[in-house]
């Protein structure tokens, strides 16, 4: 007569393997979340430097300036030939800066 169901020393092991793979599931999870939120606030500053290049280039009047958006602060510096935007933010870990520089062709 055959035996039906599993043993204790299986149950035991399969819930070993469990408790040692849960948690390297969990970590990759908020890994790869947290790789997602950088993407997403990079993705952010360079639209937003992006944008303020854009306007810099419709005002075309030579100077500095600086301000604030949301989480980012930027810094733009507009040249004879040269147009230079810096975007600094900070996220969890640590601070991220972003630079877009262009040259301007002369009219």
């Amino acid at each position: 007569m055959g035996q039906d169901g599993f043993t204790l020393t299986e149950i035991l092991l399969a819930l070993a393997v469990l408790g040692m793979l849960i948690p390297l599931c969990l970590q990759l999870e908020v890994t790869t979340l947290d790789h997602i939120h950088s993407t997403r606030l990079r993705s952010e500053a360079t639209r937003l430097a992006e944008n303020l290049m854009e306007r810099a280039l419709a005002q075309s009047t030579a100077g500095e300036e600086q301000g604030e958006d949301g989480l980012f602060r930027w810094w733009l510096e507009l040249k004879d030939d040269e147009l230079r935007v810096q975007m600094l933010w900070a996220d969890r870990r640590r601070e991220h800066r972003l630079e877009v520089v262009t040259l301007i062709a002369s009219p």
